[in-house]
């Protein structure tokens, strides 16, 4: 899918001075060639408010994986594409290298923007009957133990099949895109993002042969919660967490619309995960 270049916004990195100034510079570059564009912090709610207040074409976040991810569950369902610019270590989900902008935007200025629609999360945590919690993911959905150094007790259903009884130190839920995260330090599945499937892994799994699962971004996933004695808790993207409690039920599918990704095709997927040390080439 292609789409015109209007109005970008440029989100930077909180309290970092060179995203801050980088920022200001792809602004004046932009305008320079008849572009509007608007540089906001990735602070509390400003990307969301922004994007309300504006019609994009494309948000440029300037920052690492952490940045790209919280902008990238702000704007889910918004309809605007994102595009990383890598200030980080890893940078696996960023297009564009901070060194050489300049010709990624003349590539996207001339070719226009090449948008991949990629599988997200979403969720909520039933509790009594009623929704306590709920939100979206862009990477992962990790139910997990606290402090304590004890397997914890889930109960997994896929739609209304029950699939069994869960002895491990947690579960990870992952997008294609956050096969590259948490999950495949588990030993989960390495899933090409433009699949729209996830996959369910167990951590640790203890005297259980429950194997990772790859499902349909069609499938219903519920996870209740028999443990009583240690804390056990929700966290989305490895960012934001939430205290479940016995006997909760967490539901996740997929999310409506899912999330989009600008590509310039820098690097492909495959080359991707050879450049990052997901794939050794052994010739």
């Amino acid at each position: 899918m292609h789409t015109a270049l209007r109005s970008i916004l440029i989100v930077t990195k909180s309290g970092h001075r060179e995203a801050e100034a980088l920022g200001e510079r792809m602004r004046a570059w932009l305008a320079a060639r008849g572009l509007s564009a608007r540089v906001v912090e990735n602070t509390g709610d400003a990307v969301s408010l922004a994007v309300a207040g504006q019609e994009c074409s494309l948000a440029l976040v300037l920052g690492g994986d952490g940045t790209i991810l919280g902008v990238a569950r702000r704007l889910l369902g918004s309809g605007v594409p994102l595009l990383g610019v890598n200030l980080g270590k890893v940078g696996f989900l960023a297009e564009v290298a901070a060194t050489r902008w300049e010709s990624s935007l003349e590539r996207l200025l001339t070719g226009g923007v090449t948008v991949q629609e990629r599988l997200a999360l979403s969720f909520r945590v039933e509790r009594d009957g009623a929704t306590v919690h709920s939100g979206g993911a862009v990477n992962d959905v990790v139910i997990n133990r606290g402090i304590l150094a004890r397997v914890i007790n889930l109960d997994l259903r896929v739609g209304s099949e029950r699939l069994g009884e869960l002895r491990a130190d947690g579960l990870i839920v992952s997008t294609p895109t956050g096969a590259t995260g948490y999950s495949v330090s588990a030993r989960g599945p390495l899933v090409h993002p433009q699949l729209h499937v996830y996959t369910v892994t167990p951590i640790c799994p203890f005297l259980n042969n429950l194997l990772p699962l790859v499902l349909p971004g069609e499938a219903h996933l519920s996870v209740t919660v028999r443990e009583r004695t240690t804390d056990v808790y929700l966290t989305q993207d490895g960012q934001e967490g939430y205290a479940l409690h016995a006997g909760d039920v967490v539901h996740v599918e997929r999310a409506p619309g899912g999330m989009l990704f600008a590509t310039i095709e820098e690097l492909s997927y495959y080359r991707k995960l050879k450049a990052k040390g997901f794939i050794k080439d052994q010739s």
